[in-house]
């Protein structure tokens, strides 16, 4: 491990880091696994940190004697901004932008490629049993191994076998076949033995495979059209399992789940960002103020990262949301756009009625994802925003006093994370002009509305002066990530008219 990779290690498992992540991600599993995404996308741009000798150290060789400064990128002996601030400014802006509560993140090895994620698939057909979005597909699976089959009595006297084939694994004893004839009903028993045991006079052969599951018998007379004939019997679930092919085995393998990624193409593009200063006034502003102009870039990179990819997730977000808008008077949900407006004449009750259809947006968010039962953040339009904050006065909100910028996590409604965004676009046709987004991302951090690839954090370009004028110096830096919209089925879009 060279130098710098220590310095990013230490960084990225200290308790500030730590808490970041942690604060910006929906539990500690997400925040390891973003965690483990970043050190594997800083850990393949080690090389990039490569350079030469600098006669005059930076702060960055003076902490790590014998580290060589960046010089891949630059031509310069040295950079305004240091190659940890970018590191720094990198890693700041992931645990402080919506990624955390919008999207999954994954380190990208090359600029375009397949985005993995978790899922669970059947084993029968590669059908989906038990997946981690979507309704659950049992068919006609029993608790405790039981199962029942019902057969249409024959209609030609001639015909008097019949041949049911279950594709489960028997458990001797266990099977009952019910004929229901009018006052003529019986039951069939299983002796346990590979054979069915009856009264007199109503069956003349019988046979039981209990390893493929087939039942059959022959009866004396056929019961009437209108009677019916139902077997039960139970399965051997923990036993060898059925050794049956084809098309008759099609239950052999309801109980069982396979672990499964699925996957998606998502493109990264680079991007960049300038930074243009004039040398002379910085000279003039560190004597005056002391102040570190290290220091400064950093928080000004760290300011417009951020809100790049804030931008780019949010429109992602609406530019790929499928279904329907609550809220609004044509679906005839219920805060309809006189609800607010003009239904209730005193400031707490349309507060309570906010609160109160909260309820139905997680609901309607539930019956999309089916998994994805809960809410786990908002992200509000300017006006949308304003209505989550004033459920500050019956206890609901809870204030984030550290708020840097205007698009940013503003707070917690009953727990729940809310992002502003004055992104999103408030102007429905239908005259509501407050627009959020309920999203779900699943608590192991395995899914959620989008996907993220970065393959390319950022990196710094050679410093540029102006020959007219030497004082003025341009810096830039570049970076190449993308995102794609992953589940709309775990998005909830609401609009409504303002009136609070």
């Amino acid at each position: 491990m060279n130098q710098y990779s220590e310095y990013r290690s230490t960084y990225m498992n200290t308790p500030a880091m730590s808490e970041m992540l942690l604060h910006g991600s929906v539990s500690v599993a997400d925040a390891k696994n973003r965690a483990n995404e970043y050190a594997k996308m800083f850990s393949r741009n080690d090389e990039m940190m490569e350079g030469v000798y600098n006669s005059q150290p930076s702060l960055l060789d003076k902490a790590f004697p014998g580290y060589y400064s960046q010089k891949t990128f630059s031509g310069y002996s040295e950079t305004p901004l240091l190659s940890t601030q970018y590191f720094n400014a990198s890693v700041a802006s992931y645990v402080s932008s919506f990624a955390g509560f919008m999207s999954i993140e994954r380190d990208f090895d090359q600029p375009n490629g397949l985005f993995y994620w978790f899922d669970v698939l059947g084993v029968t057909n590669m059908r989906s049993i038990i997946p981690n979005l979507g309704p659950d597909n049992y068919q006609d699976i029993q608790t405790m191994g039981g199962f029942t089959t019902e057969i249409s009595p024959s209609t030609d006297n001639a015909v008097k076998d019949y041949q049911v084939i279950t594709g489960r694994k028997i458990i001797p004893g266990t099977v009952r076949v019910k004929v229901a004839d009018g006052n003529n009903s019986y039951e069939l028993v299983d002796d346990g033995k590979g054979s069915l045991m009856a009264i007199a006079n109503k069956i003349t052969s019988s046979e039981i495979n209990y390893l493929t599951g087939t039942v059959r018998f022959t009866v004396v007379a056929n019961p009437a059209s209108t009677g019916t004939i139902t077997i039960i019997g139970k399965e051997d679930t923990t036993g060898t399992p059925c050794n049956t092919n084809g098309a008759s085995n099609t239950h052999a393998n309801d109980k069982r789940v396979i672990a499964k990624t699925q996957q998606t193409g998502l493109n990264t593009v680079p991007d960049m960002l300038v930074a243009e200063y004039n040398i002379a006034s910085l000279g003039a502003l560190k004597k005056a103020t002391n102040t570190d102009m290290a220091t400064f870039l950093f928080t000004k990179l760290r300011e417009l990262y951020t809100k790049c990819i804030n931008y780019k997730l949010v429109s992602t977000l609406e530019e790929g949301y499928t279904g329907d808008t609550m809220g609004t008077t044509a679906n005839g949900f219920s805060l309809a756009a006189a609800a607010i407006s003009g239904q209730f004449y005193d400031y707490r009750s349309r507060v309570d009625l906010f609160d109160a259809f909260l309820i139905d947006v997680e609901a309607a968010l539930a019956q999309k994802a089916v998994k994805g039962v809960n809410i786990t953040a908002f992200v509000a339009g300017a006006k949308a925003s304003n209505h989550f904050q004033k459920g500050g006065m019956i206890g609901k909100f809870e204030k984030n006093t550290k708020i840097s910028y205007i698009n940013d996590l503003i707070g917690w409604y009953d727990g729940i994370p809310v992002l502003r965004s004055t992104d999103i676009n408030e102007n429905e046709a239908d005259g509501s002009d407050a627009v959020f987004y309920a999203i779900h991302k699943t608590n192991d951090g395995q899914m959620a509305p989008l996907a993220r690839g970065i393959y390319m954090p950022l990196t710094d370009t050679p410093t540029i002066g102006n020959y007219a004028n030497p004082t003025q110096m341009a810096a830039g830096i570049y970076y190449q990530e993308g995102t794609k919209m992953l589940a709309p089925e775990l998005v909830q879009r609401v609009a409504f008219k303002s009136g609070i």
